[in-house]
């Protein structure tokens, strides 16, 4: 799964994804490179169950993200905006936005960044309607009709400055509308890249601007992307006496990847063994079999019934023996629907 930064040229948005990706891209760069990272998934629960079972290694789920060049914010004026393939393949969209700056205007900058989106989907969806269109009429294809339709809706929409997750659709007209990858149809997480001296109002300031939330489509966080990157590379005892004398508890980072995860759907399941206790990515709803299968193959082909336990019951009994006494141990069959947090153990044969 991929979530696409964007923003304006000097709102930070390098700065964040450097801070989630523990990385040092050139912050200030005007190119039009894409920077992109494997951004790693904290999960307290995994070091609890490492601490049981002291496995070889640990690894988190993971989920990329993709910096993409600055937007002007002038799309709308131009008539035009420059939007890279890549970043159209994203699954959802994180906007940072400068909020450090003594001349900060939030809101606009949220709105002129969703006006440059909403003008990329308008003449999309102009061209594909004119191409269904000419197509229909040329060899009297009817079922052409129900498409133009759908997209005529969504045009509607678009040219009343309104994202297209501000409709309501089927899941076959979502099916649709999911070939053609429209910006504004996925979810956003607006990360209001605060200054220094803000740290420690971060909460105060996302309650500030808490009506821009809706839920499942749009989320909101804060974070002071300067010092977040300044983290980058300091050791748990040296990151923590820093945190401490700047008066935070926590690592916006983390909140930012958390937030990020759940905006794409995604939860978590854990295998756990003495070579590897590791998190694996699978979106809501998703079946013991199906998420065998992210796990190898050969799993999901050859599934016959996954052993379950809740982190909650696995981090209390600690071991199968007590877990079973107590009831905590359960078999589920391939219709199972995974939470977030089962320990797994998949049974199979192939």
């Amino acid at each position: 799964m991929k979530l696409g930064i964007i923003g304006k040229p000097q709102s930070g948005k390098t700065t964040v994804f450097n801070a989630a990706a523990n990385q040092q891209e050139t912050v200030g760069d005007f190119s039009k490179a894409i920077h992109r990272a494997l951004i790693k998934v904290p999960d307290k629960r995994l070091d609890v169950i490492a601490a049981i079972i002291k496995p070889k290694k640990v690894t988190p789920s993971q989920i990329e993200f993709l910096d993409a060049p600055g937007l002007s914010g002038k799309g709308k004026e131009s008539g035009t905006v420059e939007i890279s393939d890549d970043l159209r393949q994203a699954d959802a969209f994180m906007l940072v936005i400068d909020a450090f700056s003594p001349d900060a205007r939030i809101e606009s900058d949220i709105q002129s960044l969703t006006d440059e989106m909403i003008l990329v989907n308008q003449l999309l969806v102009e061209s594909i309607i004119d191409k269904r269109t000419r197509r229909s009429k040329l060899t009297g294809d009817k079922s052409q009709l129900q498409l133009i339709d759908l997209l005529q809706r969504c045009l509607e929409t678009l040219q009343q400055e309104r994202p297209l997750l501000d409709m309501e659709f089927t899941q076959d007209e979502n099916k649709i509308l999911k070939g053609y990858q429209f910006l504004t149809t996925k979810p956003q997480l607006v990360v209001l890249n605060i200054s220094e001296d803000d740290i420690t109002r971060a909460d105060e300031i996302i309650d500030q601007y808490r009506h821009l939330i809706q839920p499942g489509k749009r989320e909101l966080a804060a974070m002071c992307g300067k010092i977040e990157m300044e983290l980058v590379g300091l050791d748990a005892d040296e990151k923590q006496a820093f945190m401490q004398d700047l008066g935070i508890k926590a690592s916006a980072t983390d909140t930012v990847i958390h937030k990020s995860y759940a905006l794409l759907g995604l939860i978590s399941f854990i295998t756990a063994g003495d070579t590897d206790v590791r998190a694996w990515a699978i979106r809501k709803g998703t079946t013991a079999q199906k998420a065998a299968g992210v796990v190898h193959s050969d799993l999901e082909r050859g599934f016959i019934r996954a052993e379950v336990i809740a982190f909650e019951d696995y981090a209390e009994y600690k071991t199968y023996p007590a877990m079973k006494a107590a009831g905590k141990f359960r078999i589920e069959g391939k219709d199972y629907v995974v939470d977030d947090g089962d320990v797994l153990n998949i049974r199979f044969n192939v």
